[in-house]
């Protein structure tokens, strides 16, 4: 019998959704018996598999344009050499390992993410300019593409013909959570928490904000503070108010945790592209509050249908204290549509669409 081979490309130089995407990839493809391989950044610090290809790529918070531009183009000369003999290849990070994968993975439209707005307006025509007359991405061209969300596709949709790329196959594809048996008695309903990587982009000082508002409630902000955001880091504790308390690198035991006495999740990026943080929440029976904007809104919340939203954070105190707890179970409850078996199913099918 042939073994089959299959290459997962992602760094793992930090810790973010796209990561825990990338491990559940990897645990799916050994599930389907395939000899799994992973195609990563130089160091892969964040990574444990059996088999493991470090690349030229090297990344770090803030790292400069050109900086970025010349790993990628290292990188992509080394790929061309080595990613042979592979039945199915998945590139979860498309933007910098610029390898046309049989399935590449969009989180976002992560081509031009640094320069459109939650709407996908192009926000650096300058930096459009470069990107296009670079050709960074036009291998691209009839490629498979995997979006994480609707919120994801409708960006594609609209930003792919700007860059002269016109997709191949596409299939939204919903980043699987565990629904978890939940007691919502020993919840405290003041207890609001906002979990994810500490990073300017999370917009944590607008926790902040909200806080001064609402003194008898309690605010925990918990993630990674990875290579780079150090100083971001310092800076949250030292004007934050009394009723926030900061968790940095929160260790699995710890989250959960906070997930079940908490009541309240409160999210604040308005790009966030699906928002996995948010459906761990639900997972756990906390109320979801986002921006009306991005995947939390469009494909968890459902336009309101499965928790609350605000147009800005000023009128995020009013919705808080306007929470009706009893919505807690069927909250709960909407997580089932983003199980493993839907994920599996879907997946399966892409690939066999992709291959045959």
């Amino acid at each position: 019998m042939e073994i089959k081979k299959a290459m997962v490309i992602d760094e793992f130089s930090r810790i973010g959704g796209g990561q825990v995407f990338a491990n559940i990839l990897i645990n799916f493809l050994v599930k389907n018996q395939y000899q799994t391989f992973v195609e990563s950044d130089r160091y892969a610090t964040y990574l444990n598999a059996e088999n493991i290809i470090k690349t030229p790529y090297k990344y770090y918070e803030n790292i400069p344009f050109f900086k970025l531009y010349y790993y990628a183009l290292k990188t992509k000369r080394f790929m061309k050499d080595n990613n042979k003999g592979f039945q199915l290849i998945i590139n979860n990070h498309p933007n910098v390992f610029l390898y046309k994968g049989n399935i590449n993975v969009m989180h976002g439209f992560s081509f031009l993410d640094p320069i459109i707005d939650s709407t996908g307006q192009i926000i650096n025509k300058t930096m459009l300019f470069i990107i296009k007359t670079l050709g960074i991405y036009k291998l691209y061209n009839k490629s498979n593409f995997m979006y994480n969300s609707i919120y994801t596709e409708n960006l594609a949709k609209n930003l792919f013909p700007v860059l002269g790329i016109k997709p191949s196959k596409a299939r939204v594809i919903y980043i699987p959570v565990e629904n978890h048996n939940i007691d919502l008695s020993i919840k405290q309903k003041n207890r609001v928490i906002s979990i994810g990587r500490i990073h300017p982009d999370k917009h944590y000082e607008y926790v902040f904000e909200i806080a001064r508002h609402l003194k008898n409630y309690d605010f925990t902000i918990a993630g990674a503070v990875n290579k780079g955001m150090e100083a971001y880091y310092k800076s949250l504790l030292s004007v934050k108010p009394n009723n926030v308390n900061i968790i940095p690198n929160i260790d699995n035991d710890t989250k959960i945790e906070l997930y079940r006495k908490s009541s309240i999740y409160l999210h604040l990026n308005p790009k966030e592209n699906y928002g996995i943080s948010v459906l761990e929440a639900m997972s756990y029976g906390l109320i979801p509050v986002v921006p009306e904007s991005g995947g939390p809104w469009i494909d968890i919340v459902s336009r309101g249908k499965f928790g609350y939203s605000y147009k800005n954070i000023y009128e995020c105190p009013d919705i808080i204290k306007g929470i009706n707890y009893e919505d807690a179970k069927n909250i709960h409850e909407s997580v089932n549509r983003f199980s493993q078996k839907n994920f599996e199913e879907s997946m399966l099918n892409f690939i066999n669409d992709v291959i045959n």
